[in-house]
């Protein structure tokens, strides 16, 4: 997907403003001159930095999702650290990301789990392909290299991945309550236990060879020992 152009401090102002609006309303329900209240602007001006509610929006929601893309496509081009630390890294910074910037993660979680809007949905396709594209990409490295099992479904995977770090966010109040996490419904102390219950397996070590028998294999191999 294009890049988009470096943005205005006038429209970096009028996306902070639709950033909120859409987050809190979604795509149908703000209007322009909603924006432009908000924003302490005209609609004119609005119109001056972008053609449409619709272009308005589709680049709300790229400055949303960028930092994720950004961080795991800067991840693949890496070959000093293995796959399995590439998966650690990117999913601890997908929680502290998430909890760091709510506004922006309320839009993205809005627009994953509601299907109310279609036309915002149909908009944001090539977005939310970008940052799946790259953690689908990440996993089938894992696999290429031996780290990660190669009968696995690296969309499946991805698909897992994403629904247990929304999953987090979405009840963070709830889970912060629950006992039997053991305070680790915090970001950095949650993203771990996850990296470690997906690279280790649900089955503990002395078990894993009767779980293999049984076609009940843990997710993800150890990655091999690197030569130096």
């Amino acid at each position: 997907m294009e890049a988009s152009p470096e943005i205005s401090a006038g429209a970096r102002s009028i996306l902070e403003a639709a950033t909120e609006a859409f987050a809190k309303a979604g795509f149908d329900s703000v209007s322009i001159a909603d924006i432009a209240t908000h924003a302490k602007v005209s609609k004119a001006n609005i119109f001056h930095h972008f053609k449409s509610k619709e272009m308005l929006y589709l680049e709300v929601m790229r400055e949303a999702c960028k930092g994720h893309a950004e961080f795991t496509e800067s991840l693949l081009t890496r070959s000093d650290i293995s796959s399995t630390e590439k998966l650690r890294l990117m999913l601890h910074f997908d929680l502290t990301d998430l909890f760091g910037n709510e506004l922006r993660a309320h839009l993205v979680v809005r627009e994953v789990l509601n299907n109310g809007c279609q036309t915002g949905r149909a908009l944001i396709q090539p977005v939310f392909l970008r940052n799946f594209s790259a953690v689908v990409e990440l996993i089938k490295q894992g696999q290429d290299n031996g780290e990660f099992r190669a009968d696995l479904d690296p969309a499946v995977v991805a698909v897992m991945l994403g629904g247990t770090v929304m999953m987090l966010f979405q009840n963070r109040d709830i889970e912060s309550h629950f006992s039997m996490l053991g305070g680790h419904a915090e970001p950095d102390a949650y993203a771990e236990k996850v990296y470690q219950t997906i690279v280790g397996g649900l089955a503990p070590p002395s078990n894993r060879l009767n779980a293999a028998r049984s076609g009940c294999k843990p997710l993800f191999k150890k990655p091999r020992k690197r030569v130096p």
